[in-house]
């Protein structure tokens, strides 16, 4: 199983998937900043979501205009309902100096 910011070298792995489908083509899972930026540039993708990562960086937007450095996420506390935790107790980035 993959851990938090690990990362899986595979590109091209879309690249069948991208080359059948006409539309809008979203991927996520795994993707950095980096890796984003690069499937979009590639034409590997469309757009790129970052749905964990969002969840626990709600100024991911700013992060990665700055790129700065990234609060890990816990999918521990993803789908739990008490306590609740994970999804408004992430620090914004202003608050973590």
């Amino acid at each position: 199983m993959k851990t938090v910011g690990e990362k899986i070298e595979c590109p091209q792995s879309l690249v069948p998937m991208r080359k059948a489908f006409n539309g809008t083509f979203i991927a996520a899972r795994g993707f950095d900043r980096e890796d984003g930026n690069n499937a979009v540039a590639e034409g590997r993708a469309d757009l790129i979501a970052f749905g964990r990562w969002f969840l626990a960086n709600p100024d991911l937007p700013k992060r990665f205009e700055l790129n700065a450095p990234l609060n890990k996420y816990n999918s521990d506390t993803f789908y739990i309902s008490d306590p609740v935790l994970g999804y408004t107790d992430y620090p914004f980035l202003d608050s973590t100096a």
